[in-house]
């Protein structure tokens, strides 16, 4: 009886264990595929003539975007409403002609990386003051 009673717990335990492991998995896409698909459909568009080439590179960087955004650990992420507007006055100057696909997509990857940049010294500066 004492060892039925002490296999049983063991198997509960045991089971308790990996369940907890298989819980705490997360499984995140792999970006990399993910935009390597997207940019294969966008070049057969692009070949079939459904797309123009400066079409085919703004959904590209879009879809770049998207994958940046939500590899950045937060649930929800969001643009700031400054990097919104400016999403939005850059599809428009390519819209008239006014600025090319990839000029835009320079553009729009700049100001991200200035955000980013904004963001960590931001966190940088909290911290060092919780530590004083």
């Amino acid at each position: 009886m004492k060892y039925r009673i002490k296999t049983l717990c063991l198997a509960l335990i045991l089971g308790l264990v990996l369940a907890m492991a298989g819980c705490s998995r997360k499984k995140e896409p792999n970006e990399a595929q993910n935009l390597e698909s997207v940019r294969a459909s966008l070049r057969e568009q692009v070949a079939r003539g459904e797309l123009t080439k400066e079409e085919a590179v703004v959904r590209l960087a879009e879809a770049t975007k998207e994958a940046k955004l939500g590899s950045g650990g937060k649930d929800g992420a969001r643009l700031s409403p400054a990097l919104e507007a400016l999403s939005k006055e850059l599809k428009e100057q390519v819209a008239r002609g006014e600025l090319t696909a990839e000029e835009a997509t320079t553009v729009w990857m700049e100001a991200v990386e200035k955000a980013k940049a904004k963001s960590s010294v931001k966190g940088a500066k909290d911290s060092v003051k919780e530590a004083e």
